[in-house]
């Protein structure tokens, strides 16, 4: 019997919520999880495919969408060897909404502590998209993809301490940002706890200074 290969994109979507990196998984039949994907149309190129699967998904299009990894190295007794092409995107805030269409115990957001054993390959991908991500985070932008067009000094430190998986001192961390002119002003939000404490100043990232920034190596590194 000749044995068959069988092609497919899988996407591993992450997002910051609830103070933790979350993936976004879906249930195929009975109790098995596993990264949303599907098989490519014959004509159409892989990174479209993987663009479908998240507007499926998402109703939407994500802006950062990066290819990771080509996985496939399970060579079954029996039956079709599966190869995954794997994409990671980054969701922010705004986006997270899957609609009232989509079943909470079929597709649903998940921290890596509270997530359900995946199928195949699946773990070592979300394992691999994460590493990538942390790995990004010092020397490129790729963080501010995770948050809303408009956000607080306290949203981006978390952001940094959730995916590094660390403590990082506040009085540094905002001496630091600031000092790399990348970030805009764009005034203050509202007041917190029924109206006590100081509004915070919200801001915006600016690419347009960090591309122009000689080297990038390490710049956001803490």
């Amino acid at each position: 019997m000749k044995r068959q290969i069988g092609l497919s994109v899988v996407v591993v979507l992450l997002t910051i919520a609830d103070g933790a990196l979350k993936t976004l998984l879906v249930r195929h039949g009975g109790s098995h999880w596993a990264l949303p994907g599907g098989a490519p149309q014959y004509d159409e190129p892989l990174q479209d495919a993987a663009e479908r699967v998240v507007r499926e998904l998402l109703g939407k299009d994500v802006k950062y969408l990066e290819q990771l990894y080509t996985f496939g190295s399970t060579i079954p007794p029996d039956g079709q060897r599966a190869v995954e092409v794997a994409y990671y995107g980054l969701v922010p805030t705004g986006l997270l909404e899957l609609g009232q269409q989509h079943d909470p115990a079929k597709i649903n957001w998940f921290a890596v502590a509270e997530a359900p054993r995946l199928i195949t390959e699946h773990q070592q991908v979300v394992q691999v998209a994460q590493d990538r991500l942390c790995g990004k985070l010092a020397y490129t932008a790729v963080g501010f993809e995770l948050l809303a067009d408009t956000f607080t000094l306290a949203e981006l430190h978390k952001l940094y301490e959730v995916i590094l998986g660390k403590q990082i001192d506040k009085r540094n961390f905002r001496k630091k940002v600031l000092s790399l002119n990348v970030l805009q002003e764009i005034g203050v939000g509202a007041t917190t706890q029924k109206g006590r404490g100081r509004p915070a100043k919200r801001y915006r990232f600016r690419p347009e200074v960090f591309q122009s920034i000689d080297t990038k190596r390490d710049i956001f590194q803490f």
